[in-house]
């Protein structure tokens, strides 16, 4: 028998003993709550005997108001529960027939003590941020400017985040390349739509946001920036509950969204389901100029471009979660989107030369962009112990991209005479498979010692056929400088540990390292190796915290990172922008690799934070470049050779009176870029910083009121210097009287000061470009929020093993 072989009978086996592991270690699970129905957090809950009330176990509720217990033997039972303020409580009897058994009981309710009401009026909080060893924690919840906002309006009030709504981007204390994850969960989708999911999730529903700005060994080593986790507040109670929402907006063209999320648990087996849609009409308007000494003579060029996008974003996710033992859980996940992107635009570009209005062009494009995507994922988590679990994950996704556009285009001479014109015809397919399989280990030994460990392997294939043609003499010509098919087979072999050691209550001391090896090979059907890459890298990880007394902590952290290229960045596609000026891939591109420090201090709720990054081939987007005659420009991304970035973050509450409270954010950031561009070397420094701040009012029980914005300062992007921006934000809440429903009135970029203005001024590099972008991002939105059933159920959070592939494709 071969080696394969026995490992794969070893391996069924092991699943086998898996799936059949019944011994006991049962559950009983319920929830302690107050008499308006309020969950009561940390409250002491016993298992006694029916027979004589003696002790059997004993828990501690969590900040949910859930408990469970999993030490007991079959018989007859009682629940009690009780915290200092209330009176105690206890449940009805019940009976346990096996140590297997996985029981819900109904909540038990307490009653506040009366002579204690007037007294005791100080209730304990987690502050609303907190610093721990190997991340910032925003705790939402907490958070009373975070009330009835949307999860993207509450990150974007995050200490160090930017969000760009313009060019649905985000970065972390001045740097690009964040991974955004939903209860250590990447989103599966593209980051435009992932950006209007999060503007359309409610921040009722997020408990915390986590600043992983230098993430441990067992996430994936991709993105230079970090890691921001959402975690969604989740439940133990069993039942049927769900919302949905309708939304309608104006700006310059509606806007339309709906969404349903139903979710089912019953003792064995959880059910759930999401669908949602997004609907927005689109009018932008951009402006470029351009300009360059071609053969002594100066050439400009200065296009407006009127474009009425549409787009049309369906998602789609259902999955249930079986448990098979109260050791072992099964869980399967399906998830698909397609997403309809439609665009007519007119452009109309003028040129000159040695300062003499020369002749024009007038462009008239169509163009389609459909993404379709589909994933299912199987996961089988068991427990050991309590605190030893194994966690296997096996994912397949599929992508398919299809993007063709059609172009007019008229010239005209200095006197408006047409003299040609010409049909081009741009077509890009490109189908994605990855295949993903991970295997994570962890056991928390005691209060002060944890160990993880884990492996990961990723394999990927992807297509990309590209096709430009030019209507010649009625006869459809394929540009063969432009068009070609290209194929990517890579492969990702991973292995990580990690421990966690606490020295005392005030030392915590995290290591880590991880191996990751790669094999990428891409070749067109011109040219094969055009990447051959075969590499393996270690990714040390160490944190240091030190609280110093209850007011005061101080950390420190090193770890080293990587930022591959996204897909749809390695598969080359063309976008005229002109005649002369292209949006395209780049097959060259280069992973970067970065070392970082960081240092931190909290004082109560004020944090200041002190971050240095040195990248090695740093990726930066949209970075200008002409062909070999110079007279085609295209904007693609590329590598360069060294970046070095230092930030501080100063972030602090105000609470001004009980009906108005702020909260403050400031980033600064120093970025140097070296790099040799085009035979050029080039040295660029530049600082930049950013202040938030957010303002929420209070009206009364149900009318709510914030005012947040933003001022940007000129920063740089690669060779661009982007000029200084801002907005300004007001919104409007009305709660129903059931609590369950309520209306949103929200006015984005009130003043309609966010708009893009950049300039790429290189005159060794024979380039100056400048952009304006206007993406319409004034908006009125009405939104209808309601809440049915349940609003306690108990859904599995849980990663699959295609997080960092999904980022890579999006």
């Amino acid at each position: 028998m071969s080696l394969v072989s026995c490992r794969l009978k070893d391996f069924f086996v092991f699943l086998c003993c898996i799936l059949f592991s019944t011994t006991g270690w049962g559950q009983i699970q319920g929830s302690v709550r107050d008499t308006t129905n309020l969950p009561v957090a940390y409250a002491n809950v016993l298992l006694l005997n029916q027979k004589d009330s003696s002790i059997v176990s004993a828990v501690m509720a969590t900040d949910e108001g859930t408990y469970n217990i999993t030490t007991f033997r079959p018989g007859k039972y009682i629940i009690g529960a009780s915290l200092i303020g209330y009176k105690p409580a206890y449940s009805l009897p019940f009976s346990i027939v096996s140590s297997n058994d996985h029981r819900h009981n109904d909540p038990i309710y307490l009653e506040m003590l009366n002579h204690q009401i007037q007294e005791v009026d100080v209730v304990a909080k987690k502050p609303v941020y907190e610093l721990k060893v190997d991340r910032m924690v925003v705790n939402v919840e907490n958070s009373i400017t975070s009330s009835g906002n949307t999860a993207l309006e509450v990150l974007e009030k995050s200490p160090g985040v930017v969000v760009d709504r313009q060019n649905n981007g985000i970065s972390l204390v001045g740097k690009s390349g964040v991974i955004v994850i939903i209860n250590g969960k990447r989103t599966p989708l593209p980051v435009d739509a992932a950006i209007q999911m999060l503007d359309g999730m409610n921040a009722d529903n997020v408990k915390r946001i986590e600043l992983i700005t230098t993430p441990p060994a067992k996430y994936d080593a991709e993105g230079d920036a970090g890691i921001i986790n959402i975690v969604l507040k989740k439940h133990e109670d069993f039942g049927t509950n769900g919302s949905f929402n309708l939304g309608a907006g104006v700006a310059n063209r509606e806007k339309m969204n709906a969404g349903l999320n139903i979710n089912h648990h019953t003792n064995k087996v959880n059910y759930y389901g999401t669908y949602n849609v997004n609907f927005n009409n689109l009018r932008q308007h951009f402006e470029s100029y351009r300009r360059l000494m071609q053969s002594g003579v100066q050439i400009e060029s200065d296009a407006i471009s009127l474009r009425k996008p549409m787009i049309l974003f369906q998602n789609i996710r259902m999955g249930f979660d079986y448990t098979i033992s109260s050791k072992t859980t099964l869980s399967v996940l399906t998830n698909g989107y397609i997403r309809d992107w439609e665009m007519d635009a007119f452009n109309d570009v003028r040129y000159w030369e040695d300062q003499q209005f020369s002749k024009s062009s007038m462009l008239e494009l169509t163009e389609t962009n459909k993404w379709i995507h589909g994933m299912g994922n199987i996961n089988l988590r068991h427990h050991f112990q309590e605190e030893e679990v194994l966690d296997f994950n096996f994912d397949y996704l599929n992508y398919y991209n299809d993007n063709p556009s059609d172009y007019i285009v008229e010239n005209r001479d200095n006197t408006d005479l047409v003299t040609s014109s010409e049909n081009i015809k741009v077509t890009k397919t490109t189908p994605i498979d990855l295949i993903v399989g991970s295997l994570d280990y962890s056991n928390q030994f005691n209060s002060n010692f944890k160990f993880e460990a884990g492996g990961k392997v990723t394999y990927t294939w992807f297509e990309n056929d590209v096709g430009v043609r030019y209507l010649r003499s009625g006869n459809w010509e394929f540009d063969p400088e432009l068009t070609n098919n290209y194929s990517l087979n890579e492969n990702i072999m991973a292995a990580y540990a990690s421990l966690h050691y606490k020295i005392g209550d005030q030392t915590s001391i995290v290591g880590g390292l991880r191996y990751e090896y790669l094999n990428s090979v891409l070749d067109s059907e011109t040219e094969k190796g055009i990447v051959d890459l075969h590499y393996g890298k270690l990714f040390p990880t160490f944190y240091l915290s030190q609280k110093l007394n209850e007011k005061n902590t101080i950390q420190f952290s090193y770890s080293r990172r990587i930022d591959r290229p996204t897909f749809n960045e390695l598969a080359p596609f063309i976008i005229l922008m002109t005649p002369e000026t292209f949006i395209s891939g780049n097959e060259n591109l280069l992973p970067a690799f970065s070392n970082i420090l960081k240092a931190d201090y909290q004082y109560k709720s004020a944090m200041l934070s002190f971050s240095y990054t040195d990248t090695k081939d740093a990726i930066s987007r949209f970075q200008p470049t002409y062909s070999e005659d110079e007279t085609k420009q295209y904007f693609v991304s590329r590598n360069f050779d060294r970046s070095k970035t230092f930030s501080v973050l100063l972030a602090f509450p105000i609470t001004v009176t009980d009906w108005w409270k702020m909260q403050n954010n400031f980033t600064w950031v120093r970025n140097q870029l070296k790099t040799d561009y085009e035979d050029i070397f080039l040295d660029i420094r530049r600082e930049n910083y950013r202040i938030n701040s957010s303002h929420s009012l209070t009206v009364s029980k149900r009318v709510s009121g914030e005012v947040s914005g933003f001022y940007r300062s000129k920063s740089n992007s690669g060779l661009y210097e982007r000029k200084p921006s801002g907005r300004l934000d007001i919104g409007m809440q009305w709660k129903l009287k059931n609590e369950n429903s309520r209306f949103n009135l929200n006015v984005t970029d009130l003043l309609k000061t966010n708009k893009l203005k950049s300039v790429a001024d290189q005159p060794e590099l024979n380039i100056y470009t400048r952009w304006y972008l206007d993406f319409e991002s004034r908006a009125i939105r009405l939104t209808f929020t309601h809440r049915f059933g349940n609003e306690a159920i108990k859904v599995r959070k849980r990663k699959t093993a295609s997080e960092t592939e999904q980022r890579r494709v999006n």
